[in-house]
């Protein structure tokens, strides 16, 4: 059963707001392909919220729910050839606006899997965009509809988040990157 892809932002690592200079950034959570024409100023700003944290993690967390990950964390997916995954370049600048590292990468997945059993999950629909759950509190996933070979996906209707093929999380966690965890689907609430 796949896992969910989420940051561990212990240790003095950094929190970024939001993308800047990319138009549509909301597309980056909803599998739309973004690599024709991505702006090569594309970064993000540490968070004035957490001006403590300054240290750089391999996976970082952000306001854009985006996976921002640093050159070795995307070589170590990319080298697994993960299919229609996207990794978009993205420079990172500090609390002083000084380049903090222009060595960092979005992965995005393209591919959206409607594989969310309803009846079985526990959830909210979302009022304004109401083909979006606001929240869940029981996900429980369709496995048939689910290709093996799919390494990275995002489930439909909450597409914000990115599920992660089992075995390739055991591999990333036993590779030591830092601000990577994954939670079990069981364990999973947004």
């Amino acid at each position: 059963m796949p896992v969910v892809w989420e940051w561990d932002v212990g240790e003095n690592f950094c929190v970024l707001d939001g993308i800047q200079n990319v138009e549509d950034e909301y597309q980056l959570s909803k599998g739309i392909s973004r690599a024709n024409g991505f702006p090569t100023d594309a970064s993000f700003t540490m968070s004035a919220m957490h001006r403590k944290y300054v240290a750089l993690a391999d996976n970082i967390s952000n306001l854009n729910r985006a996976l921002v990950v640093s050159r070795k964390l995307k070589e170590a997916i990319e080298a697994r050839s993960p299919q229609d995954v996207e990794f978009l370049s993205v420079s990172i600048f500090n609390h002083k606006q000084k380049l903090a590292s222009k060595d960092y990468f979005i992965i995005n997945p393209l591919n959206v899997v409607d594989c969310i059993d309803k009846e079985k999950s526990k959830y909210r629909w979302n009022h304004i965009a109401p083909d979006k759950m606001s929240s869940c509190t029981k996900l429980v996933l369709k496995p048939e509809v689910i290709h093996p070979e799919l390494l990275l996906f995002r489930p439909r209707h909450l597409e914000y988040y990115v599920l992660v093929d089992p075995a390739l999380a055991v591999v990333l966690e036993a590779e030591g990157f830092t601000g990577l965890c994954f939670t079990p689907i069981d364990e999973f609430e947004s």
